[in-house]
């Protein structure tokens, strides 16, 4: 399965975490939209073993894969995608940055 490896802080626990991987995914073609489910382990041999998550956020990206694509893939290629700019994040107690996985690695 593939995942998205890049080190966070957890903001529940304060606990670094480095293995993401896609828990939900559900695509709306009548509404252009995609909500994709992560979960997040200290680290991939950590899960391999058995430990438990420390975190699951949903994101929503506002578009979704064409006809022909994998949305399995696509959804985590949009997750790694860069953060504009100009994109100014949230500061209230919940928010999830659209961006959190910006910059990250897609591995098998």
């Amino acid at each position: 399965m593939k995942y998205i490896e890049k080190q966070l802080e957890d903001n529940r626990t304060g606990a670094v975490v480095n293995y993401h991987e896609v828990t939900g995914l559900q695509v709306d073609y009548l509404n252009n939209a995609t909500y994709i489910t992560m979960a997040s382990y200290v680290s991939k041999a950590k899960k391999e073993a058995g430990k438990e998550l420390l975190s699951v956020n949903t994101f929503t990206i506002p578009s979704v894969p064409a006809w022909d694509q994998i949305p399995y893939e696509w959804a985590l290629s949009e997750l790694v995608k860069a953060q504009p700019e100009d994109y100014v994040p949230e500061d209230y107690e919940g928010y999830v940055n659209p961006y959190l996985f910006a910059g990250g690695k897609v591995k098998a």
